[in-house]
């Protein structure tokens, strides 16, 4: 990482209207992130839903595609801040453009592996990591995009799952790894990330709400905030990590953006950078 440069992209990605607190995520933690973290390049990537709220999702998508994929084949590490998981879609998909054997470690406290048969809500960002291993969801879906092989995915801290999306997942490769209260080292995880190439996902759900209650769907149960950070460091020091994604974190509910500090910290320690404050 620190031989690396870094390159930062802000994507408020959303898929519905009353996830507006979600898009605002990268004008609150990019700034701070940008200065923690030294970025040698910062790109806001365009995300204009009006009413075409799908459609715009896919064209972003798209064009963070074509940004990671630049990025990587630059020799850059890529940090991506967004709205919600659905940024994936976009991210990945370039990723995989640079490196096809890359892995993905995917923190969250759902599972997102709905599909279009399967899902309760109709909800695009429910389904995509689904859609990442293959389970196509059409409104993702623009040429070029590209798929993982779901057994080089790792899913962390899933605790909320619809019956149906249980039933994908145990019919798919995914490792899933156990990642809660009871559960705050994730058994596993270190190992099965070690010496390989990966790139890092985060939905800031996955902490413990009564920690990190700014988020669109809390779910009781989760990790300690400090049990997530040493986790997360831990990953950067065994594995190649090529790049992170970082969403949902809804700004709107937190006004004072009074959780947008400690969560940047977190960020900056786990990828061996020292915060600097003024």
């Amino acid at each position: 990482m620190a031989a690396r440069p870094l390159h930062l992209f802000e994507a408020g990605v959303v898929t519905e209207q009353r996830f507006m607190g979600l898009q605002e995520a990268p004008a609150a933690l990019g700034p701070l992130l940008a200065d923690r973290l030294g970025a040698e390049k910062r790109v806001r990537v365009p995300f204009n839903p009006r009413d075409r709220w799908l459609s715009a999702a896919r064209e972003a998508c798209r064009g963070l595609s074509d940004g990671v994929l630049a990025s990587l084949q630059e020799g850059a590490t890529v940090a991506v801040i967004g709205g919600e998981c659905t940024l994936l879609a976009g991210a990945l998909s370039g990723a995989l453009a640079a490196e096809p054997e890359l892995s993905l470690v995917y923190f969250d406290a759902h599972g997102d592996f709905n599909t279009l048969a399967t899902t309760p809500s109709h909800y695009i960002s429910g389904m995509v990591l689904a859609h990442l291993c293959g389970r196509s969801v059409a409104p993702l879906l623009f040429p070029g995009a590209r798929k993982i092989s779901d057994d080089r995915v790792a899913l962390v801290g899933a605790r909320s799952l619809d019956s149906g999306e249980i039933t994908n997942l145990d019919r798919s490769r995914v490792l899933r790894i156990a990642f809660d209260r009871e559960h705050p080292e994730a058994p596993g995880l270190i190992a099965w990330s070690r010496r390989r190439s990966v790139w890092v996902h985060v939905d800031v759900d996955v902490i413990d709400p009564r920690e990190f209650p700014a988020v669109a769907f809390a779910a009781v149960g989760g990790p300690p905030m400090k049990a997530f950070a040493d986790l997360l460091r831990q990953v950067f020091a065994v594995a190649d990590v090529r790049g992170i994604s970082v969403c949902g974190y809804d700004a709107r509910a937190d006004r004072a953006h009074a959780l947008a500090l400690p969560l940047v910290d977190l960020l900056v320690n786990a990828m061996g950078k020292v915060p600097v404050r003024a």
